[in-house]
């Protein structure tokens, strides 16, 4: 069963508490003594990270007691923390900060990511830009919207996470047939060896690649701006959500082998295309 239109809001308000209190009046704010380094140089968790994740965990606890909760920092602290996604009756997988590089140097492509997972099967998702204060949801079966903050008299943004929202402008994609003029979302670097080379020539075959991290990729596809994805890890703070929205547009995920997405998937490389025929055409390209 999806969510009530309550809860629905009441999930959005807490993301975007989180992003206007915690997260923004830290971006471009940080020290050096606020930024730590995890698994690698390139995977970073900041003060703002942790105060997010504790913030909609908290909020989550008060309005929802009955759900568990798998954030990206507590699985950081006890891996086994990603065991009650598939063993829950109802899961809400949190990515705090999604882009923490990105936002640790004070670039603005991050956002903060919720998924509500019921028996294992995502059922909400929300891609929140904390930065514009717009976001995009999705329900299963229902559509995937865009929604922001309503402009006031003078043009600009109502800031209160009170204030009325813009009408939800429905989400489609249409594909692009040609897979020369495709823009593409991948990062080559994150591959090694003789993978990184081959990924590299491949890679050169369409009109634009860039690297995004989950948040941003998969706003952009949703709203038809990029074509494709294809990403080398399956966390389920990465995929959960945006899965869900993509495929409510219209697009098709599974992973470069074959596999149906499924939260609790733990290794894999996620392959989205805007189509069927897409996706089958990327993945021949990337297999061979």
């Amino acid at each position: 069963m999806n969510l009530d239109q309550t809860s629905q809001k009441q999930l959005i308000d807490i993301v975007r508490r989180a992003g206007q209190e915690i997260v923004m009046p830290n971006f471009r704010q940080l020290s050096a003594a606020d930024i730590t380094t995890k698994s690698s140089l390139s995977d970073l968790v900041t003060i703002a990270d942790q105060a997010s994740e504790d913030f909609i965990t908290s909020q989550i606890q008060q309005y929802f007691p009955d759900w568990a909760i798998v954030g990206e920092e507590a699985v950081a602290a006890d891996p086994s923390t990603t065991d009650k996604i598939s063993r829950a009756q109802t899961c809400v997988i949190i990515d705090p900060i999604d882009g923490t590089w990105n936002f640790a140097h004070g670039l603005s492509d991050f956002g903060i990511i919720l998924a509500v997972v019921v028996e294992g099967v995502t059922r909400f998702g929300l891609l929140y830009d904390p930065v514009n204060d717009d976001w995009i949801y999705g329900n299963l079966g229902e559509g995937a919207f865009y929604q922001r903050t309503a402009m006031d008299e003078k043009g600009q943004l109502s800031l209160p996470i009170q204030a009325l929202t813009q009408a939800p402008k429905p989400l489609h994609i249409t594909p692009e047939t040609d897979l020369k003029r495709l823009a593409g979302i991948m990062s080559v670097h994150s591959y090694e060896g003789d993978k990184k080379h081959d990924f590299a020539i491949k890679a050169s075959h369409f009109a634009r690649i860039n690297n995004l991290p989950s948040c941003p990729a998969y706003r952009q596809m949703a709203q038809g701006h990029f074509h494709f994805s294809l990403t080398y890890k399956m966390m389920p703070w990465d995929h959960a959500a945006g899965v869900l929205i993509y495929t409510e547009t219209g697009g098709v995920c599974r992973t470069l082998d074959g596999q149906d997405y499924s939260p609790a998937l733990p290794d894999g490389e996620m392959l989205t295309a805007q189509s069927e025929q897409q996706w089958q055409e990327l993945a021949a390209h990337f297999k061979k």
